[in-house]
């Protein structure tokens, strides 16, 4: 083979690993990752439900068995706290404040780590993770928000387990508080009380998942001064009774 043919041999194997290389940069899984980012980015639930519907579970673990030496459910495991991470930077991308991420992906963090059925990871888990944060996105964003009520979303946030009331943040920000009711309704979508409450359910939660504390405690560490009120909103919000939630919680459902 003379130098000619070399090179152009050369010229080829690069192409062709260039081919591959991008072949394998548009997979069926970065497609699909792409896709949910960007719904969850967005706020855009219908579109994540469309995407969400195109996801072939028997695809997914033919993938997994194919990069990890683990048992299926070690593996699928393992893939979720990618899903949990790659979703959590899409939804602060969508403009979540901190907190709420943090939130999130702990409790998700220790669903997974405490599950050992794998039926319950994918059909109570995997596709939750995706709505929980896009659901974040739409109710906590603050990227379309004033300058001001960035500010005041996140005294909220800084101050959510103290006593919380429109007359008194209106006092704060040098406002009325019939116009802060009008605008936080505008830009928030929700008003004053039901956006507390939203954080509030999101820390309790959080704190049951924790298994350290008991149910009358976690009322109060998020911010709650009545239980029944407590029970009132956790179910307006998860339709569900904080008890019924607590028995639900994976970790009682090892298999």
């Amino acid at each position: 083979m003379n130098k000619q043919e070399e090179k152009e041999k050369l010229k080829q194997e690069r192409l062709n690993k260039l081919k591959e290389l991008t072949n394998e940069s548009m997979d069926y899984r970065y497609l699909m990752q792409d896709q949910l980012a960007e719904a969850i980015s967005s706020g855009n639930q219908e579109k994540l439900e469309e995407t969400l519907k195109l996801i072939d579970m028997d695809r997914v673990f033919n993938y997994l068995e194919k990069e990890s030496d683990c048992d299926r459910l070690e593996s699928f495991k393992n893939h979720l706290m990618t899903v949990n991470t790659y979703t959590r930077i899409a939804a602060k991308n969508g403009g979540v404040i901190p907190l709420y991420l943090h939130l999130i992906f702990e409790r998700f963090s220790m669903i997974i780590k405490d599950t050992y059925s794998l039926d319950y990871l994918i059909e109570h888990v995997y596709f939750d993770i995706f709505r929980e944060y896009c659901h974040a996105v739409v109710y906590f964003s603050t990227s379309n928000y004033s300058s001001v009520m960035k500010e005041i979303v996140t005294y909220i946030t800084d101050n959510l387990t103290s006593e919380l009331t429109l007359t008194n943040i209106a006092s704060i920000y040098g406002m009325h508080p019939v116009h802060l009711a009008r605008k936080f309704k505008q830009e928030t979508g929700n008003t004053f009380i039901g956006y507390v409450n939203q954080q509030r359910i999101y820390l309790a939660k959080y704190y049951f998942h924790l298994g350290e504390h008991q149910l009358s405690e976690v009322a109060n560490l998020a911010g709650f001064n009545s239980h029944s009120y407590f029970t009132k909103v956790f179910k307006k919000m998860t339709g569900k009774t904080p008890t019924k939630y607590l028995k639900e919680i994976p970790v009682n459902e090892k298999v």
